[in-house]
């Protein structure tokens, strides 16, 4: 499976409704995200306060949002894992 397929199982997971990958420097290297730039800078900064403080310790961060949309970040080797959870209901 080439790297772009991988992703597009991303969004086939069962209560994920979109996702950004992105790398350390912050360039996108794969989105399923109708407006990436909405959650760019929080995946970003988040991912690069989770690698200062260690990403061998620290596996993902979790926000939790009025519209029930819930972002988990993960660091993902050199990489960032944004994932949009589906509303709760």
């Amino acid at each position: 499976m080439i790297f772009p397929e991988l992703f597009l199982e991303i969004s086939k997971i069962e209560g994920v409704d979109e996702y950004i990958f992105m790398d350390n420097f912050g360039n996108i290297a794969a989105h399923d995200i109708k407006d990436p730039q909405k959650v760019f800078g929080m995946v970003f900064s988040c991912g690069r306060n989770i690698r200062a403080v260690g990403k061998d310790n620290f596996k993902y961060a979790i926000f939790s949002r009025k519209n029930k949309k819930d972002i988990i970040i993960f660091p993902v080797g050199n990489y960032f894992l944004g994932v949009v959870k589906q509303k709760k209901t």
